[in-house]
């Protein structure tokens, strides 16, 4: 296995395992689905799919290429929920139900919700990475 295929995978599974994430613990993402957003349950369950199918995509050589750009559609798609968190002062906090719940103007979030966005960029590299056509799965 080359250095390339370990990296796809490590970014694979991180992404499938977040999409999964998103069906295990759905309070969590709806909560930070923007309040713009009209329909955060579709939200959350149409990003976790993405992520799941497109992490599982950057396993095979001859489906990464696709899947690293879907990873990339999903990072962009998600962006503005990022953004959202930062400039609304965004936490979750656990209700009396004990499901998350969206709490705008909250003291002491800003510097953290501030650090996750260079993340997104970070992550749209390793994806990037991997974008680039791969001699070995192309037809001849």
């Amino acid at each position: 296995m080359t250095a390339t295929d370990r990296s796809a995978r490590i970014i694979g599974g991180m992404f499938a395992g977040a999409g999964v994430a998103h069906f295990a613990r759905p309070d969590f993402f709806e909560a930070i689905v923007p309040r713009w957003f009209p329909k955060p349950a579709l939200a959350n369950q149409a990003s976790g799919a993405a992520e799941i199918v497109c992490g599982l995509g950057m396993f095979p050589r001859r489906t990464r290429r696709m899947a690293a750009f879907g990873l990339l559609a999903i990072l962009a798609g998600v962006f503005p929920a990022n953004v959202d968190m930062y400039l609304n002062d965004v936490d979750l906090v656990p209700g009396d139900d004990g499901r998350m719940q969206r709490v705008e103007g909250a003291d002491g979030v800003r510097t953290r919700n501030l650090v996750r966005l260079p993340f997104q960029f970070l992550f749209a590299v390793l994806a990037w990475r991997h974008t680039r056509r791969d001699p070995t799965t192309e037809a001849v």
